[in-house]
């Protein structure tokens, strides 16, 4: 029998102590280095990211932060900033060779702005660049970039070369409630992805793939804490089975295939992929406006969930509100009261008929836009990222 709802779990991210970034100080920083104030600049990038720091000299001592399972640490000498961040250490009976090949073949690259680094036995991600040639935007890329970069690699080489951990953050496991939740949170998900996987199979239906597509990925990343080689595995095979510019059959045989290694997950692994961890810097882009109504509002995407619903494709209408939803929460932050929304959206649709489903997340969404989308569009800091 066809599958007649999607279950939407409140999610078990504990919400995040991160300030407000201060643009003032970014477009400070911007007409300084313009000014050949470079020294200046690059404290302004700081007030930028670390409002709530005043104690950030570079000039007199080093700097580092915790972010994720990585720490990046910057020092400043002969006006030549470098940032490291540690990955992992090379030990006796690792495959040294092949992790080794990993990182040039994966990480290292004539265009990456960070490379890899082996100190004895221990590799780093480092940068280095005179602050004269240190545009805030470049200095951000390197900031925002280097510690997501350690994070999606280190615990994959640990799990397939037999490295260790280098310098790792603590990350503060799941309570006992949480972990069952989570639990409960997979088991349903995969197991509901897996029916939709089948529906769409017998559509055909590229619009209702990618929605399922998206909704596999995206749910769980706003649902539950994942870290270590989990995040990395959901990541890689996302990569194919969520590119809408792979072949539909290739896309439907690889996820077919991640469903049934997710399903196999045990307790124990899936404990071992979760916890809470420690940013300092937002791990999501900056959710606008703009974000909103091109996903919620007029735009061509969200007039083909509007078509959809009104010829009476509930399924479909719904599966992409479901997936947008998720999608919002998932790779952007909210002002509290739009995430709230935004979850709690969720919430009603939660196990409902597809077109009660659909209509609670329509409504809301026209409600959202019509309440937040009219603000000056010149806040938009990023520009709209596709769900594939």
């Amino acid at each position: 029998m066809p599958i007649s709802s999607f279950t939407c779990s409140p999610t078990l991210i504990r919400p995040r102590a991160n300030n407000a970034e201060d643009y003032d100080a970014l477009e400070e920083a911007i007409e300084f280095y313009d000014a050949g104030r470079h020294l200046e600049s690059v404290g302004r990038v700081f007030a930028h990211l670390f409002p709530d720091r005043s104690d950030i000299d570079l000039a007199r001592h080093s700097f580092s932060f915790p972010q994720g399972s990585s720490r990046v640490t910057l020092r400043l000498e002969d006006d030549t900033l470098f940032v490291r961040v540690p990955v992992v250490k090379l030990v006796e009976g690792c495959r040294a060779t092949a992790a080794l090949r990993f990182l040039l073949t994966r990480i290292s690259g004539s265009g990456h702005l960070h490379q890899p680094r082996l100190h004895g036995d221990e590799v780093y991600l480092e940068f280095k660049d005179h602050i004269s040639r240190l545009h805030p935007v470049k200095l951000l890329e390197v900031l925002r970039r280097m510690p997501v970069e350690a994070d999606e690699n280190d615990d994959w080489m640990i799990d397939q070369f037999k490295v260790e951990p280098l310098e790792r953050e603590s990350i503060a496991p799941l309570t006992a409630d949480e972990l069952e939740r989570a639990c409960t949170v997979w088991s349903t998900h995969w197991s509901e992805i897996e029916e939709l996987v089948k529906e769409a199979m017998r559509k055909r239906s590229m619009f209702f793939l990618n929605e399922i597509t998206a909704l596999a990925y995206y749910q769980p990343m706003r649902a539950l804490p994942i870290n270590g080689v989990l995040l990395s595995k959901l990541s890689a095979a996302a990569g194919t089975y969520n590119d809408g510019n792979n072949d539909p059959m290739e896309r439907e045989k690889a996820i077919t295939k991640h469903i049934k290694e997710m399903k196999a997950i045990t307790r124990d692994e899936l404990e071992a992929s979760l916890g809470h961890a420690q940013f300092c810097i937002s791990p999501l882009a900056n959710g606008s406006p703009n974000v909103l109504a091109e996903y919620l509002g007029t735009s061509d995407y969200a007039e083909s969930v509007g078509k959809a619903r009104s010829v009476g494709r509930n399924l479909e209408a719904a599966i992409a509100l479901l997936s947008t939803y998720n999608y919002l929460l998932a790779r952007y932050s909210w002002p509290a009261e739009i995430e709230a929304q935004l979850q709690q959206g969720l919430t009603e649709a939660s196990g409902k008929p597809w077109k009660e489903a659909a209509t609670i997340l329509w409504s809301l969404g026209r409600e959202l836009v019509s309440q937040f989308g009219d603000e000056d569009e010149d806040e938009d800091e990023d520009e709209v990222e596709e769900e594939s």
